[in-house]
C-alpha cells in the first residue's frame, strides 16, 4: 500500500509539473519513467533513509603542507600515502602513483595545500639533492603535515656520503630534478671472443650516443653476454620521461678472486655528470677504476656501502634477492674530476666474503641536466614543468597527477529521481600551475563525460570562489554550442560575482571524449585567495540557466536559484540541495569509481554507501574503493 500511494503522490506531482509547459517532450518522456519505475526499489528504500541534515557527502579533507628547508639545490616530491603507492614502491616500476606535487623549496620554505582522501593518514614524500636522496613518510595530524630539514632526514640518512667529501664536480648539475633516461631501444649487441659489446647508446638531451664494451680477465665468464632486460624497468624514486631498459651483465668468476669482468662506456662527446642505477649487486661488487671520473652513492645507502678509498659498491646483505626498490636499487652519481669525461671504466669482482656465486645484475643510465634554463624564469629546465613558458613553472593536481576524481549528478531537482548518479557524471582532474615564485597563474581542467543516463541536454560548470572574473586573461577548450551561458570577451560567465567556468552545455555529445578547458589569469595570485579544489561544480538542468544543481550543502551561484518556485512535490525545501532526509543530487568522489546501472540506486551497488552517510562519514570512509564485499558488480556499469 506505501508504494501505491508514493506512486500515486509522484504521479500527480508529474503531472502538475508536466502542465507547466515549460519543458521538452523528451524530458516529460524520462520524467514518466521516473514516476513508473523509479519506485520499484527492493528495500531498504535509499530515499526513506535519514541523513545528518550538515552532512556533505564529502571524500576528501584539506591538508596544509608545510616544509622548511633553505638548502641550495634542492626538490621535494609530495604523494599520498596510499595502499596504492605502497604496492609500487615494492615493485620495480614506476613513477609512484598519487603524486601531489613536486617543488623547489622558494625563500626557504613549501607552504602548500592539497585535497587528500579521507582515508589517508600520511604523506609520502622525496627529497632530493645532489648529494643524496631521501625519502619518509609524515604523519597528517589535524590537517596538518609539517616537515624541517635539520641535515640529515629518511630511511637513509646514517650513511650520508656528501659530495663535498667525494670531490665530485657538481657546481652545475641538478640531479635532485633529472628525468632524462638514456635510450636503449635502438641498441646493437655483439659478441667478438672474450669482448662483449652494446652499441648506439643514446643520450637524447646532450645528443650524445655511448658505446659499452665487457672483457673478461682470468677465467671469468660473461654468461649469456649482455643482453636488455625488457622494458618499463624503473628505479620509481626516479621519474624518466618514457620507458627505461636495464642491461643485463650475468656473470661467473668460479670463485676467482682475481678474476673481473671490465666494462668500458666510451662517449662520442663529452659529458660533465652521469646517473648509474643498478639492482641487486648481491654477492658481486662493482669496482670503479677509471680516472676521468669520481662516484657518490645517492640512494639505497642502508642497502648498499660505497668505499670511497677502494672506490667499490657492495651489497650490504649479499644473500638478498629480488627485493623492491628502497632495499635494493641505487644509484650512484658519476662526475667529472676535471672538467668532463669521455669514459667510464668499471669492474664486476667477486666478493671475497662469500663463497656465492656471482649472479645477474642490472645497471642502467640516465642524464643529469646541466643548468639549462630556457625560458629563464629562475628554475632549472629540469625542474621546471614549462621550461618553454617563463610565466609557469610548476603545478598541483587534484586528486593526484595520475587519478581523477568522480562527479555524478541526478537532475531532477529539485524532485526526488532515482538516484542512480549517472544522468551526467565526469572523471576529471584540476591542475593548478604556478610561476617560478610560487604563484597561482593558471588552472587547467582535465575531464572525461562517463555517462549520458538523462532524458535531455545537461551543462556543467565549475565556480572558483576568490577568483575574480576581471582578472581571467582567457579560457580555452570549451565546447558550447546551446547558448546555455552567456558569455564575457574572456570566456567567463558574465553576471557573475566569482569566476564560473562553463565546461560544456550539451554531455550527450561528449560521453568518453576527453578535454582540458584552460584558464588563464591576467596577474599572478596567491593559491590562498582561492578556494580549495574542487571548487563548487554545478550542473545546469536541460538548459534551464537558474536550475543549478550543487554538491550538499554548497550555494548556487550569483545567477543560480536554490529555492525556485514549482508545482509539485518540492523535496529541497530549503534549498541545500538534500531532500528533506539529508540525501544529495550530486557527489563528487576523490577517486573515479564504476557508475551504476539504470535505475539502480547507488546503495545497491556500493554497499557501503549507506552506512558510510547515516554515520555523517564516520565509518566506511573508503565506501568506493574496489575491496572485498564492497560491492555489487551486477549493478555497477562496469563489471
Amino acid at each position: 500500500m506505501k508504494r501505491n500511494r508514493i506512486l500515486r503522490v509522484v504521479s500527480i506531482s508529474i503531472l502538475a509539473f508536466m502542465l507547466q509547459g515549460c519543458l521538452k517532450e523528451k524530458y516529460n518522456n524520462y520524467l514518466e519513467s521516473i514516476a513508473n519505475d523509479s519506485t520499484d526499489i527492493e528495500d531498504p528504500i535509499l530515499t526513506d533513509l535519514k541523513f545528518p541534515s550538515d552532512f556533505n557527502f564529502r571524500t576528501e579533507t584539506i591538508v596544509s603542507v608545510n616544509i622548511i628547508d633553505d638548502s641550495p639545490n634542492v626538490l621535494y616530491e609530495v604523494y599520498a600515502y596510499s595502499d596504492e603507492l605502497i604496492n609500487s614502491l615494492d615493485s620495480i616500476t614506476g613513477p609512484l602513483p598519487n603524486k601531489l606535487f613536486e617543488r623547489l623549496p622558494f625563500n626557504g620554505s613549501i607552504q602548500e595545500s592539497v585535497a587528500l582522501s579521507l582515508i589517508i593518514d600520511n604523506l609520502f614524500i622525496i627529497r632530493k639533492s645532489n648529494e643524496r636522496i631521501d625519502d619518509f613518510v609524515v604523519p597528517i595530524i589535524q590537517n596538518s603535515a609539517a616537515y624541517s630539514y635539520n641535515g640529515s632526514s629518511g630511511k637513509n640518512a646514517s650513511s650520508k656520503i656528501t659530495v663535498e667529501n667525494n670531490k665530485s664536480n657538481t657546481d652545475c648539475a641538478n640531479v635532485y630534478g633529472q628525468r632524462y633516461y638514456t635510450d636503449l631501444s635502438n641498441t646493437i649487441i655483439t659478441s667478438n671472443g672474450n669482448v662483449n659489446t652494446i652499441a648506439n647508446i643514446q643520450l637524447p638531451k646532450q645528443g650524445v650516443s655511448a658505446i659499452i664494451s665487457a672483457t673478461e680477465v682470468d677465467g671469468v665468464e660473461l654468461k649469456n653476454r649482455l643482453s636488455l632486460a625488457g622494458a618499463g624497468f624503473s628505479t620509481p624514486i626516479f621519474t624518466f620521461s618514457g620507458y627505461n631498459f636495464w642491461i643485463s651483465s650475468r656473470i661467473d668468476t668460479n670463485n676467482d678472486q682475481d678474476g673481473y669482468v671490465e666494462f668500458e662506456m666510451t662517449f662520442d662527446s663529452p659529458v660533465q655528470n652521469l646517473l648509474m642505477h643498478f639492482r641487486s649487486v648481491d654477492a658481486s661488487m662493482y669496482q670503479f677504476v677509471g680516472e676521468q671520473h669520481s662516484e657518490t652513492l645517492l640512494s639505497g645507502g642502508q642497502e648498499f656501502s660505497y668505499d670511497d678509498s677502494q672506490r667499490i659498491l657492495k651489497d650490504i646483505d649479499s644473500r638478498s634477492r629480488g627485493r623492491y626498490y628502497r632495499d635494493g636499487y641505487g644509484t650512484i652519481l658519476i662526475s667529472a674530476t676535471s672538467g668532463t669525461f669521455d669514459k667510464i671504466v668499471w669492474r664486476r669482482i667477486d666478493d671475497p666474503t662469500t663463497n656465492s656465486q656471482n649472479d645477474s645484475n642490472w645497471f642502467t643510465f640516465s642524464e643529469v641536466e646541466i643548468c639549462n634554463d630556457q625560458d629563464g624564469d629562475g628554475v632549472t629546465d629540469s625542474v621546471d614543468e614549462y621550461p618553454d613558458d617563463a610565466t609557469k613553472a610548476y603545478s598541483t593536481t587534484y586528486p593526484s597527477s595520475s587519478t581523477k576524481a568522480s562527479l555524478v549528478f541526478e537532475d531532477l531537482w529539485p524532485f526526488k529521481g532515482d538516484y542512480d548518479f549517472n544522468d551526467t557524471a565526469l572523471d576529471y582532474s584540476i591542475i593548478k600551475i604556478f610561476n617560478s615564485s610560487n604563484q597561482l597563474v593558471a588552472i587547467d581542467f582535465d575531464y572525461v563525460v562517463t555517462s549520458d543516463g538523462a532524458g535531455f541536454v545537461n551543462s556543467v560548470a565549475f565556480e572558483i570562489e576568490g577568483l575574480n572574473p576581471n582578472n581571467v586573461a582567457s579560457i580555452t577548450g570549451q565546447i558550447l554550442e546551446g547558448g546555455v551561458f552567456n558569455l564575457a570577451s574572456n570566456g567567463t560567465e558574465s553576471g557573475q560575482q566569482h569566476t564560473v567556468v562553463a565546461l560544456f552545455d550539451d554531455h550527450s555529445n561528449l560521453v568518453n571524449q576527453e578535454n582540458i578547458v584552460s584558464v588563464t589569469f591576467v596577474n599572478p595570485i596567491s593559491d590562498t585567495t582561492l578556494d580549495f579544489a574542487p571548487f563548487n561544480p554545478f550542473l545546469v538542468a536541460n538548459g534551464e540557466r537558474e536550475k543549478e544543481i550543487h554538491l550538499a550543502n554548497y550555494e548556487p551561484t550569483s545567477l543560480g536559484n536554490s529555492q525556485p518556485e514549482v508545482s509539485g512535490n518540492n523535496a529541497d525545501v530549503d534549498g541545500s540541495y538534500t531532500t528533506e532526509n539529508g540525501l544529495p543530487w550530486a557527489i563528487n568522489a576523490i577517486e573515479s569509481f564504476p557508475l551504476l546501472q539504470e535505475k539502480e540506486p547507488i546503495n545497491t551497488g556500493y554497499l557501503h554507501f549507506e552506512e558510510w552517510g547515516l554515520s555523517g562519514g564516520q565509518n566506511r570512509r573508503d565506501w568506493y574503493k574496489d575491496l572485498p564485499n564492497y560491492r555489487n558488480r551486477a549493478k555497477l556499469k562496469v563489471n
